[in-house]
C-alpha cells in the first residue's frame, strides 16, 4: 500500500522474518538501496543485541560522510525498520512499537526529515497509546547533537509520520505516544584540524592514540637569505614539483634556539603541508611488546598521508643501537629504519642537538637525504630577529638601534635574541632604549668563547658529513 501526501510518500510492507508487524514509512526523498551503509549498520544493529537500558549515543565519523547523498544514507532507515527492529521488539519488546528516523541538521540548528518509519504490530490500532522506542540518525554540519535533544527530535519524527498517516483510518495517531529508550546516532565528518586518531588493535579492546597536527604560521621569509634560496633548491622545488629526485628525509641540527623547528616548519609551510609531530611519549608503554606495537600502528597510518611532514622534534632519543641499553628502545630504532626506508612515506624532518649520537644507519642517504646545518645567526639576521620580535610583541623599537643591537647579541641564539628584545623592553615600559640595552645586556650571561667553539664544531661536522649539507654557520 502506498499514497502521496504533499510532498511525501506513504507505504507500508510486512517484514518478511516477522510478519507479526507491519512497517509504516514515510519519505521525502525516496531511500537508494547501496552498500556503503552495511558498516554503518553493523555498528547500530549491535546495541540491539540485548534489552536496552539506558538511552544511547552513537557517533559515527568518517571522512566520507560528508560525500554520502541523503537518500542513501536514509536507507539504513528501510533496513533498520525491515530486519532489526522487528526482531528485537519480538524477543525484548513485544508491547512496545519502534520509530526511527533520519534528519539533517543544518549550520543553522534547522532540521530537515528526509525518511521515517514506524514498526508496530500488525494488529495495532492506537498507535498513539504504544510505547515507543525512538532511534535518531541524525546527520549535522556543525551543531553537535545531545542526547537532551532527542525529546525534541522525537516530535518533530512522530509529527512527521502521523500527519500522512491519519489518512489511514484503521490507525490511531492523534496523540504523541510515551518515549521510553533512545538512541541517538550521529554522523560526523572526521576532521583532521587538530589530531589524527588511530586505533591500535590490543587483546579484545583497541588503544585510541591521538597524534597532534598543525599548520605552520612561518614562511621562507623568515629564513636567512643564503639558507632560503639553498632549502629551496634543494628540498622545497624538487617536492613541490613532484620530482622523483626529491628527497624524504631532513635532518636539521644545530644548538638549541637557533631555530630547528621553525625551519622544519618553514619546510612544511612552504609546501602546504600539515605537520604531525611524533613524540616518544605518544607511543612508548611500560608494557613489553606494546611500544612496538603502537608505533608501527601510527606509522602505518601516517605512511599514506601525503599532505603531511613527519616532524621528530629533538630526536636524541634516537642514540645508536650500540650504546642503548633496553630491548625496547633498539625495536623502536629497528622500526623508525624500516620507515625511513620506505620510498612513499611523506617528507620526514629530524631536529637534533648532538647528531654524534644518533644511530649512524639513520642519517644515511636514502633515508636522510640532505642535512641542514644551523649555527648562531649572522649580523643581519640578528637585525630581522630584533624586529620581528619586536613587532610581535608590540615593542616600540627605532631602526637606528639595530646596529647596536646586533654588536650586543654576537652569538646570542635566535631565542635568546627575542629573549634580549623582551628585557629590554620591560625596562623602559614597552619602549627600547641604547640605555635599557646596554642594561639588559649587563643581566644576559653569554660565554662568547663557549658559543664560538660550538660554531667551530658545527662547521666541523658540515665539513665532515658524508652526503648532501646545507650549512648556515656564520664566522661572526
Amino acid at each position: 500500500m502506498s499514497h502521496h501526501v504533499e510532498s511525501t510518500k506513504t507505504y507500508s510492507f510486512t517484514p518478511i522474518k516477522m510478519t507479526s508487524h507491519k512497517v509504516y514509512v514515510v519519505e521525502t526523498i525516496p531511500a537508494v538501496p547501496n552498500t556503503r551503509v552495511i558498516s554503518i549498520l553493523s555498528k547500530i544493529s549491535k546495541y540491539f543485541r540485548f534489552p536496552l537500558e539506558a538511552n544511547i549515543k552513537l557517533r559515527i565519523r568518517g571522512s566520507q560522510i560528508s560525500h554520502l547523498e541523503p537518500e542513501k544514507l536514509s536507507y539504513l532507515v528501510h533496513l533498520l525498520s525491515a530486519t532489526i527492529l522487528p526482531l528485537y521488539l519480538n524477543k525484548y519488546e513485544p508491547h512496545s512499537q519502534a520509530l526511527i528516523a533520519y534528519i539533517d541538521i543544518s549550520k543553522e540548528g534547522s532540521g530537515v526529515i528526509h525518511n521515517a518509519a514506524l514498526v508496530t504490530k500488525k494488529d495495532a490500532k492506537n498507535v498513539s497509546k504504544k510505547p515507543t522506542l525512538f532511534i535518531a540518525l541524525v546527520r549535522s554540519d556543525e551543531k553537535h547533537i545531545e542526547i537532551r535533544q532527542l525529546g525534541s527530535l522525537f516530535k518533530m519524527a512522530w509529527f512527521y509520520v502521523s500527519q500522512p498517516l491519519k489518512l489511514n483510518k484503521s490507525i490511531d495517531v492523534s496523540s504523541i505516544p510515551l518515549r521510553t529508550r533512545s538512541i541517538l546516532v550521529t554522523f560526523e565528518n572526521k576532521i583532521e584540524d587538530k589530531y589524527i586518531e588511530i586505533s591500535v588493535p590490543e587483546f579484545h579492546e583497541a588503544l585510541r592514540i591521538k597524534i597532534p597536527i598543525r599548520t605552520s604560521t612561518w614562511c621562507l621569509d623568515d629564513l636567512p637569505s643564503r639558507l632560503r634560496e639553498e632549502i629551496e633548491t634543494i628540498v622545497i622545488k624538487p617536492i613541490a614539483s613532484n620530482a622523483p629526485y626529491a628527497p624524504r628525509g631532513i635532518m636539521i641540527t644545530g644548538p638549541p634556539g637557533v631555530g630547528k623547528s621553525v625551519t622544519a616548519e618553514i619546510i612544511a609551510s612552504a609546501l602546504k603541508l600539515k605537520i604531525i609531530e611524533l613524540r616518544p611519549s605518544l607511543y612508548r608503554s611500560m608494557w613489553y611488546g606494546l611500544t612496538e606495537k603502537i608505533l608501527e600502528g601510527i606509522l602505518k597510518n601516517i605512511k599514506s598521508r601525503k599532505n603531511s611532514l613527519v616532524l621528530l622534534d629533538d630526536a636524541d632519543f634516537l642514540v645508536g643501537r650500540h650504546v642503548s641499553l633496553h630491548e625496547t628502545h633498539v625495536s623502536e630504532i629497528t622500526i623508525l629504519l624500516r620507515y625511513l626506508q620506505e620510498t612513499s612515506r611523506p617528507l620526514t624532518v629530524l631536529t637534533t642537538n648532538v647528531p654524534e649520537l644518533l644511530d649512524p644507519a639513520l642519517i644515511r642517504p636514502g633515508r636522510i637525504d640532505a642535512v641542514i646545518v644551523m649555527g648562531y645567526p649572522d649580523r643581519e639576521f640578528r637585525k630581522r630577529i630584533a624586529l620581528r620580535s619586536a613587532e610581535k610583541y608590540k615593542i616600540d623599537l627605532k631602526s637606528e638601534l639595530l646596529e647596536t643591537i646586533a654588536n650586543l647579541t654576537r652569538w646570542f641564539s635566535n631565542a635568546e635574541i627575542e629573549a634580549f628584545i623582551r628585557l629590554a623592553a620591560s625596562k623602559g615600559e614597552g619602549r627600547v632604549t641604547e640605555e635599557t640595552l646596554l642594561w639588559a645586556r649587563q643581566r644576559f650571561n653569554i660565554n662568547e668563547q663557549m658559543r664560538k667553539s660550538i660554531q667551530n664544531q658545527l662547521k666541523w661536522f658540515g665539513e665532515q658529513f658524508q652526503g648532501i649539507s646545507i650549512k648556515y654557520v656564520p664566522n661572526e
